[in-house]
């Protein structure tokens, strides 16, 4: 168990105490992406894109006590992830599930893949190597990048025509799933994908300012580019805080497995926009660009993975680390002091404070009358990331999935 040698190691102890008490509480059941503002989550929340992140923070746990009682836990949804990963178009209707799209590096690297690294299970090496082909069969040859979302009824045609060519920056923290599968199979055609949409998103994902796009277009006949759109942002030309955060973490990452070191500067331009354009209490606004006032809504989640983005590309750049490891501390900091959730039984949450959609678009009603939507929730990505920041900050070397390199 991890003991309380710096600033963070009684609020790694208490949530992780969490944890055990919420295995209790959930079972084999998973908690809804967003929970209440008090804290507390609803379950039977399987079947989306958040499938991952409740049974990898029992890995993660796990990889930092070795608790048997842990890895039981998480083994509980192994039948469950295994299925969510065959993506039988009748078992996902009759469940309930979305079929999996470019996602599944947060369903599968942080449970499937993480427990085969922890435990040497073949089984969970069979379906990450199943997720991973399903991610590979997204990428689009002739424009070099993975399509996002899949074609879902109930949009509007023209954004259903759009989605056939588009790539979004939370790809980056999938690509891992591609690395891994490259370097336990040998295959380079994981790798070759992996490469190409990380350069591709590179070029046209991130502005000139280190801002990025939350979306990008392309043609879906001929790959070639159109331009950046925003879905969860407040605009199109506005920069979307979480997906900013994505961006850092995730080409921090690909730089780690690449060793390339244009992807490690993207990287670190991204994250100088980031730090640069904080409030003035180091918090992160939902999107940099929404009109700043006393009402601004904020995303913990976003300052999660942020946190995580900044230690691992610390880990990357010696040169720049003192200033990154300074950004992601202040970063932990407000996360486990003004954000943090309640203890349990109140809250299963660990930090409060998330926005898990546009809480309004620029001109919108919403943003006129001040009735925001998305906001001022926990967040189990938030959740996640918050936690795997702690653990950085207080083991640093503890094996983390999305940061394993194979060696």
């Amino acid at each position: 168990m991890v003991g309380e040698k710096s600033q963070w190691g009684r609020p790694l102890m208490d949530w992780t105490a969490k944890i055990y008490r919420n295995c209790l509480a959930y079972g084999d059941d998973l908690p809804f992406a967003a929970g209440k503002a008090d804290g507390s989550y609803a379950t039977n929340g399987k079947g989306h894109w958040t499938d991952g992140f409740w049974p990898g923070l029992i890995l993660l746990a796990y990889a930092d006590t070795r608790d048997p009682a842990l890895l039981a836990s998480y083994e509980r949804y192994v039948p469950f992830l295994e299925e969510r990963a065959a993506n039988d178009a009748e078992r996902n209707r009759a469940n309930g599930c979305l079929p999996l799209d470019h996602d599944v590096g947060f369903i599968f690297h942080f449970t499937a893949v993480y427990h085969w690294m922890l435990t040497g299970s073949e089984a969970s090496k069979r379906t990450g190597l199943q997720a991973a082909q399903v991610l590979l069969d997204r990428f689009h040859e002739r424009g070099e990048f993975l399509r996002a979302w899949n074609d879902w009824e109930g949009d509007s045609p023209d954004f259903r025509e759009e989605k056939k060519g588009k790539a979004i920056v939370d790809s980056l923290m999938n690509v891992p799933l591609l690395f891994w599968a490259h370097r336990v199979t040998g295959e380079a055609r994981y790798r070759d994908a992996a490469e190409r949409h990380v350069r591709r998103l590179r070029g046209l994902i991130v502005r000139d300012d280190g801002s990025t796009h939350h979306t990008f277009n392309f043609n879906p006949e001929t790959g070639e580019p159109i331009g950046g759109k925003s879905v969860q942002g407040y605009a199109d030309e506005s920069c979307w805080s979480r997906g900013h955060a994505w961006a850092i973490y995730g080409f921090a990452l690909a730089g780690r497995y690449t060793g390339d070191r244009q992807t490690l500067l993207a990287a670190r331009k991204c994250a100088a926009y980031w730090l640069g354009s904080l409030l003035p209490d180091g918090d992160a606004p939902w999107d940099f660009a929404a009109p700043r006032n006393e009402r601004l809504p904020i995303d913990t989640s976003a300052m999660a993975v942020a946190c995580c983005g900044l230690l691992e590309l610390a880990a990357r750049l010696p040169d720049d680390a003192a200033a990154l490891r300074q950004g992601a501390e202040r970063l932990a900091s407000r996360l486990t002091g003004a954000h943090a959730a309640p203890p349990f039984p109140r809250a299963g949450a660990f930090v409060l404070h998330g926005c898990s959609g546009p809480a309004y678009k620029k001109g919108s009603r919403e943003e006129a009358s001040g009735q925001y939507r998305n906001a001022d929730q926990p967040l189990i990505f938030g959740d996640y990331y918050a936690y795997e920041a702690l653990l950085r900050l207080q083991r640093g070397s503890l094996m983390l999935p999305m940061g394993f390199d194979g060696s």
